[in-house]
């Protein structure tokens, strides 16, 4: 039986608008628009010191409204340094929100968010979520150079490294072979999924994104809450597709010696 894209995305779905699929959301929600917040800030504290004055000339020339309207949204200035650090420690967090969503979506858990899975073992997977994010960013570019379609079979081959360095414990090396091997033969509606979950991305983006059009606080709430939800949806579907494959030699198994029982009967 090979993997169906209906049934994942409708897992994924699910899986979001659970209690604890919206409490990640929530979560994300929190760490992106504080940062986004402060990023404006460090924006104000540096016009206000005249180093990039509001209306500073855009490349294409002319002034530049968007400088403006980021410095407008901005509720407070924030220096550099304290800006760095707190991009630094959000960034810690998306990675720890991260790891513990695909372990908790890998179970069967829809109401609490498993303390366990974020707090214990996050170390080692940490390291190799950061190390491997990279590479696997390289690799899949360096596809996409080559004529798209060796960068597009790259991410599709590789995509479930994450789980396994999330779930199983693996280094990042041993998560992209194991999922080189959990994809093989399936690559195509891997692929058919893959662009689904873009098509659905870009529909909450373009529902959300209408707060790019307004100014203030209340631009980036929309904005980065469209963020978070689809972010929970991509690593929710992500998890029932890598569900999905690891039933599949299960169910082979059963249906082989289903049908040697059938043979041996016949005799």
């Amino acid at each position: 039986m090979p993997v169906t894209i209906e049934t994942a995305l409708k897992r994924g779905v699910n899986r979001t608008v659970a209690r604890n699929g919206l409490l990640l959301v929530g979560l994300l929600f929190v760490v992106s628009v504080l940062t986004e917040i402060v990023g404006l800030g460090v924006a104000r504290w540096v016009t206000n010191r005249g180093v990039l004055p509001v209306g500073f000339p855009s490349p294409g020339g002319g002034m530049g409204p968007g400088m403006s309207r980021e410095v407008g949204a901005a509720l407070f200035a924030v220096p550099p340094a304290v800006g760095a650090l707190v991009s630094l420690l959000a960034g810690l967090a998306t990675v720890v929100l991260t790891i513990g969503a695909l372990r908790t979506f890998v179970g069967e858990e829809t109401e609490r968010l498993p303390t366990e899975h974020f707090t214990q073992n996050l170390v080692w997977p940490g390291l190799n979520f950061l190390v491997g994010t990279i590479v696997f960013a390289v690799i899949v570019g360096v596809g996409l150079v080559f004529l798209v379609v060796p960068g597009l079979f790259l991410l599709v081959a590789l995509v479930f490294w994450t789980v396994s360095v999330a779930v199983e414990d693996e280094n990042f090396v041993d998560g992209m072979r194991s999922s080189w091997a959990l994809t093989r033969g399936h690559r195509l509606r891997l692929f058919g999924l893959g662009v689904a979950v873009v098509v659905v991305e870009l529909v909450v983006g373009a529902v959300f994104g209408v707060g790019g059009l307004v100014d203030g606080i209340v631009g980036v709430v929309l904005v980065q809450f469209g963020s978070a939800l689809t972010t929970v949806f991509t690593l929710a579907t992500l998890a029932a597709a890598y569900d999905q494959l690891l039933a599949l030699p299960a169910e082979e198994e059963t249906v082989s010696a289903e049908s040697e029982r059938d043979t041996t009967a016949a005799a």
